[in-house]
């Protein structure tokens, strides 16, 4: 079986709120950082259905390293992850419509 391509999706806290980074794209802000680590996890999930060896990455203190989070095909998804975001600001969340 070949090796699957890794992918990490790491949540960044920015002056403006908790953002999701992965291989260049940024995801649009989220309303906290747990509302960051659901978006990475959903992501890094359907990036791992597609073949990427994904991994969650997050950083306790801007001094500390980055800690793995949540990796695909070991961890399951938090029960947090099924609840669309329901903390952001409405205009964070992913589901408003413009």
């Amino acid at each position: 079986m070949l090796e699957r391509t890794r992918l990490a999706f790491f949540v960044i806290e920015t002056q403006a709120g908790w953002t999701v980074q992965a291989d260049g794209f940024v995801y649009p802000l989220c309303g906290s950082f747990d509302d960051a680590v659901v978006r990475a996890t959903r992501e890094a999930q359907a990036a791992g259905r597609l073949g990427f060896a994904s991994v969650v990455l997050t950083r306790p203190a801007q001094n500390r390293p980055y800690e793995i989070q949540w990796t695909y095909g070991r961890n399951t998804c938090p029960p947090t992850a099924t609840e669309e975001f329901r903390h952001a600001a409405p205009n964070l969340r992913s589901d408003v419509r413009h």
